[in-house]
């Protein structure tokens, strides 16, 4: 618009010579694309449907039934049955490609080999089909645990599993992730109306990790060694980087598709319908996905403060809906088992060892923001989205400050949707007329060599050894009868179990769950 141009030349001044008018600047705001309704209205019907399964199954019907019904009604409610009109065939062409290639190349079904975290996908769809809803462990006297964790993911394969034969759920997984992926993938692909351009920048943007996998594996020479320094930085929560997009994918599609379609769906209603109405109904289906992942969708509404009237989050959608999930995944979190390392990133280091490592990581992590945010500063070329990566960028420089889990789960989940803003923003700087500037060199360096993993990533997918899909197999192979008794042999130390555990003295054990 006139400002943004104004600001632009201004900027050129300040900088000693006038930007090229070549320069594609991006509007302020985004104007829907074809087919963003239908996406919407899909996406909604997508995140929403393993609660209804949940609210139906799991819980005491006298709770249960009557959530699912306000749930169902609340969905309806956002929902919009118009048909997809304009659909451009090469960009749906280029979606499904990729979405397929993606899921079979992650492992989803086994059809492709699998990574070692299968064995608790694996296990999780045993337990969900062989046993009776809500999953329950054996545990010490009596008292048995039951199955706490993000299960969005699951549920919908596994009800096929129970309905059809357990046989038929790598085909169902397989399906279900395919479409979920799908849909996102028609999102990217339609931000910017550059197919073209914002898909395949997407599906290779990585921040410098490489750099990172780099550092962890030679150490510091004379100082500290490869094995020394990996114990130190899985103390402090920071031996895995910021992952790219497949490597997320390819290890957690759980929570990979909670972080990407949420963050979707809450720019649409934020971004490009500019109303909150049903925002915080979405981010409640979300829960049941990945709490953790639900965290980093938090930087969408928070960012879009100025946007939007705060108090029309006020309404019956919100409200109801909201307020009946929240309640309900609240109880149900709220009973898991403790984790036993979970704190502040000093906690697990003497001196201010902390903190050269924290800044170590964010050095080799998150070059290319830093790129980014110069361009912008300099340029204004981030338009609209401008918020969304300044939120998320801050975001994930606090992130490692703290640790939750072994892995540190938190920073691994949550930073999921502040990585598509970064994503979209080095996209919205990739622009023709700043080919020559030479802060664009430098980002462009950065996403080359970030770049490098996601694109080869894919292929090393051979060096795995292949998991036996079949649940009697993944059981059997394996030594295991459920996830309770996962174990990690390298790490002896570790109950991998009470990631997935609630206690049998809590709330939803006692009158929540059936």
């Amino acid at each position: 618009d006139e400002q943004e141009q104004k600001n632009l030349r201004i900027a050129g001044r300040r900088g000693g010579r006038q930007i090229s008018p070549r320069v594609n600047h991006p509007p302020s705001t985004l104007q829907p694309a074809p087919g963003r309704d239908f996406f919407l209205t899909l996406a909604l019907a997508y995140l929403a449907l393993p609660n209804l399964i949940f609210l139906s199954t799991w819980l005491h019907p006298w709770i249960g039934i009557p959530a699912a019904v306000i749930v169902g009604f609340c969905l309806f409610r956002l929902m919009k049955f118009s048909a997809p009109k304009n659909f451009c065939p090469l960009t749906l062409g280029l979606v499904l490609a990729a979405a397929l290639f993606w899921t079979l190349f992650g492992g989803v079904g086994g059809v492709l080999p699998q990574s070692f975290d299968y064995i608790k996908h694996n296990l999780l769809f045993h337990d969900l089909v062989a046993s009776a809803w809500p999953v329950n462990y054996p545990g010490a006297g009596a008292e048995k645990n039951y199955l706490c964790y993000g299960l969005g993911y699951y549920l919908p394969p596994a009800l096929g599993g129970k309905m059809l034969g357990a046989a038929g759920v790598p085909l169902l997984s397989l399906a279900w992730t395919f479409a979920g992926l799908a849909l996102f993938f028609f999102w990217v692909a339609t931000f910017d109306r550059t197919p073209g351009k914002t898909l395949p920048l997407f599906l290779g943007f990585a921040a410098t990790g490489i750099l990172w996998l780099l550092f962890k594996q030679y150490g510091l020479p004379g100082v500290v060694s490869p094995d020394g320094l990996g114990i130190k930085l899985k103390s402090l929560g920071l031996f895995f980087g910021y992952n790219d997009s497949f490597t997320r994918f390819q290890y957690q599609p759980q929570h990979a598709l909670t972080g990407w379609l949420g963050a979707a769906v809450l720019y649409e209603m934020l971004w490009v319908k500019k109303n909150p109405r049903g925002v915080f109904f979405v981010w409640t289906t979300c829960l049941l996905w990945s709490p953790l992942s639900c965290a980093g969708l938090l930087v969408v509404p928070l960012a879009a403060l100025r946007r939007v009237r705060w108090q029309n989050y006020f309404e019956p959608v919100n409200l109801l809906g909201g307020g009946v999930l929240l309640a309900i995944m609240g109880i149900y979190f709220q009973g898991h088992v403790p984790l036993t390392e979970s704190g502040a990133l000093w906690k697990f280091s003497s001196g201010a060892e902390w903190l050269g490592f924290y800044f170590l990581f964010l050095t080799l992590e998150l070059s290319p923001l830093l790129f980014i945010f110069l361009l912008e500063r300099k340029y204004r070329l981030l338009g609209g989205l401008r918020p969304l990566f300044f939120s998320g960028a801050i975001f994930l420089l606090l992130l490692p400050l703290w640790k939750m889990g072994h892995y540190s789960d938190l920073r691994l989940e949550a930073s999921t949707t502040a990585l598509v803003f970064a994503a979209m923003g080095a996209g919205r700087c990739c622009q023709r007329g700043m080919m020559t500037r030479p802060l664009f060199a430098g980002l462009l360096a950065c996403l080359l060599i970030g770049a490098a993993y996601p694109v080869t990533r894919p292929w090393l997918i051979f060096q795995f050894q292949p998991k036996n899909y079949p649940y009697e197999s993944i059981v059997r192979l394996n030594g295991y009868k459920n996830l309770s008794e996962l174990r990690d042999p390298g790490e002896p130390q570790f109950d991998f179990s009470e990631q997935y555990l609630g206690r049998p003295d809590s709330a939803a054990a006692h009158w929540l769950l059936r």
